[in-house]
């Protein structure tokens, strides 16, 4: 069972990132499929986690580099809010990796839910017309 289900409405308009949020979305379903199987030992959750922590920095750059190429004019309110997100989930880590406690891998998994689709429809969606009328597709 999958924690999000990918489908159009969360398209930003750009190739390129929604590749990219479609694969934050997998690694999302990945950790949350831990919960769902009762994984929740270091040993398994910790690939995740690394992969998703890699990911999301991978993501943000993305995002940032064109916002720099394309001068956006929302790049400093749209990086803090990146940022924001860095420090929430570091948090988070910190506090699952103290003891492995499910009840911390749900809270994980609701605020990633949460935060991609409110941050995808919200926030990225803002830069699909900026984007689009600079050539990025």
């Amino acid at each position: 069972m999958a924690l999000i289900t990918w489908n159009d409405k969360y398209s930003v308009g750009v190739k390129e990132l929604d590749g990219q949020h479609q694969k934050l979305v997998s690694i999302i379903n990945l950790l949350f499929g831990l919960y769902l199987a009762h994984k929740f030992a270091k040993a398994d959750a910790e690939p995740v986690f690394k992969e998703l922590f890699d990911y999301a920095d991978y993501h943000f750059s993305t995002e940032e580099h064109y916002f720099q190429v394309y001068n956006y004019p929302k790049k400093d309110e749209h990086i803090n809010i990146h940022n924001i997100y860095r420090k929430k989930m570091t948090e988070l880590k910190n506090k699952y990796d103290q003891d492995n406690d499910p009840k911390v891998l749900f809270e994980i998994s609701n605020f990633l839910n949460d935060w991609w689709i409110w941050h995808i429809n919200n926030v990225d969606k803002e830069y699909t017309h900026y984007f689009n009328a600079n050539g990025l597709l």
